[in-house]
């Protein structure tokens, strides 16, 4: 059966485990249903803005093996790149082996975050190439995020799960640039105008929607698929002209005037 429950905090009254377990345990459900149909992934936050001398990641909140993980700070990249980094080499934003820590009473798991050399398949918030200690570039516009998947100065988000149904797919960044790029298309396709609609109202796309724009497999890595849709927006949706008919042939065609064909 459905069920409500719900209590009263009035003066003077003693809290009972009832009324803390009904607190603890309301928001952890609510939010694990929400979440169950989902991907692992990012689920909100986690924004990248760029300062003048730094990078800097948002607060946000991660779905990751059943439970939710809140990243409470800002996080600096500029503090993470403290120490010795080889020119040149590709360096990845990825989480740490879970921790514990108890406290009053209280259970803290942490993942914390840190620079590695060498992508290892666990949570991936990044990746650039060191290049004399100067941080990348967050991409701003299409061009920018094709050119991050390169040896580039551009920070790489193409890796980044964010949770969506069935599939993670990439990083609300990333689908802003994607929609100025449509928005700049003379001419879209039916399938195009959907999608900039759907990135207007959701602000992503799932993996599904965007392999039937490539067609594309499942099989095709995130970079793949990002080159790939990068090749389908050039694509004009060219319709070549009907063939005018010549003066001469013009002539030769006789007006019909006074009978009737069947049809």
């Amino acid at each position: 059966m459905f069920e409500n429950k719900d209590t009263v905090f009035t003066k003077g009254r003693i809290l009972t485990k009832e009324m803390l377990d009904l607190l603890y345990a309301w928001p952890r459900q609510t939010l694990q249903l929400y979440c169950r149909s989902l991907s692992e992934g990012v689920i909100c936050g986690l924004e990248y803005e760029a300062t003048d001398d730094d990078i800097l990641i948002h607060p946000g909140m991660l779905w990751k093996q059943g439970a939710l993980w809140f990243l409470q700070q800002k996080l600096s990249l500029k503090s993470l790149c403290k120490g010795t980094y080889q020119e040149g080499k590709r360096y990845f934003l990825q989480l740490l082996p879970e921790t514990t820590a108890v406290q009053g009473g209280v259970t803290t798991r942490l993942l914390d975050v840190t620079l590695k050399p060498l992508g290892d398949g666990m949570v991936d918030l990044g990746s650039f190439y060191y290049h004399q200690g100067q941080l990348p570039h967050i991409p701003a516009t299409w061009e920018e995020v094709i050119e991050s998947l390169n040896h580039t100065f551009y920070f790489n988000l193409s890796h980044l799960s964010w949770a969506a149904p069935e599939e993670a797919t990439f990083h609300p960044l990333i689908f802003s640039c994607l929609a100025q790029a449509l928005e700049k298309k003379a001419c879209r396709s039916a399938l195009e105008t959907v999608m900039l609609v759907q990135l207007y109202e959701r602000g992503t796309l799932t993996m599904k929607t965007l392999r039937l724009y490539t067609g594309d497999t499942y099989d095709v890595s995130r970079d793949e698929l990002l080159k790939h849709i990068d090749e389908a927006l050039q694509k004009a949706n060219f319709i070549p002209p009907s063939p005018k008919a010549t003066p001469q042939e013009v002539k030769k065609v006789k007006p019909i005037s006074g009978q009737r064909g069947m049809i």
